[in-house]
């Protein structure tokens, strides 16, 4: 490996197997980028915390974004001087049943949500291809087994004299069904689309099955088998304990539970993250990121408008027709900029949104993983916060110039993540209307199931994509889903019919993958059309 000036060797080779790990590729050299690397804005998260842990300093995300190459970033990391705070206390005991807990926003928001409409489901469906086999006895003692050491799995949700309380119950045992899915198709690996008609059957049954809450028994589970010995594993849970950040936590727990169930261990709780997020209200970098999102939401709209259709239709969803080799394409205009294929993917929605709406300022949300802190890293529970993407443009306005704001919109995002959304709102204090939620009816979010792919019991799991699911959960008026899966950029889009028709959704979706086939030839154009 070669050396780069200013960097000693020996903290080069440290840097370069933090990049190696988070990466999962081998041989990265000083010359190699962040972003050619297939590097984005999760990731980015994972890979600045470990090396932040690796050499003792605090690292910015933003960073990883201004020094992206392997090189220039550990000269930067090299000559941080401001140590991290260790975290060495232990995780607190197991808590009696009768003692409340602590509920964060993010499920305060689900909860009330269910409250108001009976009718809501926040269900998580969850499908994974087997290759391999899986014992469905070993399975059933592993799911128990994390359902008695992950208190997240075993907390009730109570409606008290007109409020919440929350309480934990003793461990209990999931049912596991057991499917019969006949012949099936000839290949279920790599996301493929064709699902047998026994899985979709379940997930739709489990989806429109309303979970008690009051229970603390939010999850259901199912092993099929095909008549060849090919299995899949489906779950679904509900939202108030899971969420995408903690699908590789639930799968590696639930491989260890598999592989050692007489040696439980002592993991973070997610009252211990619920009572970290309560201390952070009314601290300095709360009151900080209040008047950071204070700021950047002034004077925009609270909602940007989708055309109605005159009669309520159906809810829908359907992929984007993507090329296969998008993300390769990407990753010039990627290096040069400093961006991820996040950033791209929100510029491409913006620029889209303007020349669908004709407005010059229009917002749309995003799902944040708020889990910076690093005894969260591998927390199970639900640590979603919510981020607002605001672009403005005027008639000289380019794409670029829309790329290097969505850029500064979702760094500013990362760092200010202290405040929840909620807390935001209130503060601002947006017009509302029902049915919408204020700045993000509209919604980008960003799926890593490559991520997700593990080994479980010494099977391969790899994540299924069942697209005809979305339209049945869709919660905002438009959602723009992008999957990283085998190395191909996936796009979904759902939407609910009684905010925006189906004809009008799909105009807005080609216009979407249009703009991201010929991105890097598009960056020059005008966002409005002029004269």
């Amino acid at each position: 490996m070669d050396s780069v000036p200013n960097t000693p060797p020996g903290q080069l080779r440290r840097m370069a197997a933090v990049w190696e790990q988070v990466l999962k590729k081998g041989g990265i050299g000083p010359e190699d980028s962040f972003f050619t690397l297939g590097g984005q804005s999760v990731m980015a998260g994972t890979l600045v915390r470990a090396a932040g842990e690796r050499f003792g300093v605090r690292i910015p995300i933003r960073t990883l974004f201004e020094y992206s190459r392997l090189g220039e970033f550990t000269d930067h990391v090299v000559g941080l001087a401001l140590p991290t705070t260790p975290v060495t206390a232990p995780p607190p005991d197991t808590v009696p049943p009768d003692v409340p807990l602590e509920m964060t926003a993010f499920q305060r928001r689900i909860w009330l949500a269910e409250q108001i409409d009976p009718g809501v489901r926040n269900h998580v469906p969850l499908a994974w291809s087997v290759a391999g086999r899986l014992d469905p006895d070993r399975l059933r003692v592993a799911l128990g087994r994390l359902v008695a050491e992950h208190e997240i799995l075993r907390t009730r949700f109570l409606d008290e004299d007109g409020g919440w309380s929350v309480r934990l119950r003793e461990p209990w045992l999931p049912p596991l069904e057991l499917l019969d899915l006949g012949e099936g198709p000839e290949d279920t690996s790599e996301g493929a689309a064709d699902i047998p008609a026994g899985v979709t059957e379940w997930l739709e049954a489990a989806l429109r099955l309303p979970f008690d809450l009051e229970s603390g028994q939010l999850l259901r589970a199912a092993l099929g088998e095909f008549a060849d010995g090919r299995q899949l594993l489906l779950l679904c849970v509900h939202h108030m304990v899971i969420d995408g950040e903690s699908i590789p936590v639930l799968l590696a727990e639930l491989d260890r539970c598999c592989a050692t169930p007489e040696r439980p261990r002592q993991v973070v709780q997610y009252r211990e993250f619920a009572a970290h997020q309560r201390e952070q209200r009314d601290s300095a970098a709360w009151h900080t990121d209040l008047a950071y999102w204070e700021s950047a939401l002034e004077g925009a709209s609270a909602d940007t408008p989708l055309p109605a259709p005159e009669r309520p239709e159906p809810n829908g969803a359907f992929r984007l027709p993507l090329p296969a080799g998008l993300l390769d394409s990407l990753r010039a205009v990627q290096s040069e900029h400093g961006v991820s294929w996040f950033m791209v993917a929100a510029t491409a929605l913006a620029v889209s949104l303007h020349r669908w709406t004709g407005l010059d300022d229009v917002t749309f949300g995003s799902p944040t993983a708020n889990r910076n802190h690093p005894r969260f890293a591998e927390l199970f529970g639900p640590s979603l916060n919510t981020a607002v993407l605001r672009s403005g443009v005027t008639a000289d306005s380019t794409v670029l110039d829309v790329l290097l704001r969505m850029r500064g919109e979702a760094l500013g995002a990362l760092e200010h993540q202290a405040v929840e959304f909620d807390d935001v709102l209130n503060h601002v204090k947006p017009a509302r209307r029902f049915g919408h939620t204020p700045y993000v009816n509209v919604t980008l979010n960003m799926n890593l199931l490559d991520d997700h792919v593990a080994v479980l019991d010494g099977a391969r799991l790899t994540p299924l994509l069942i697209d005809e699911l979305r339209g049945d959960y869709a919660k905002f008026g438009l959602t723009v889903t992008m999957v990283q899966l085998a190395g191909r950029l996936i796009g979904l889009v759902s939407h609910r019919g009684d905010q925006l028709g189906a004809e009008d959704a799909r105009d807005l979706a080609d216009r979407l993958a249009a703009l991201l086939k010929r991105f890097p030839e598009a960056l020059h154009e005008p966002v409005l059309p002029r004269g």
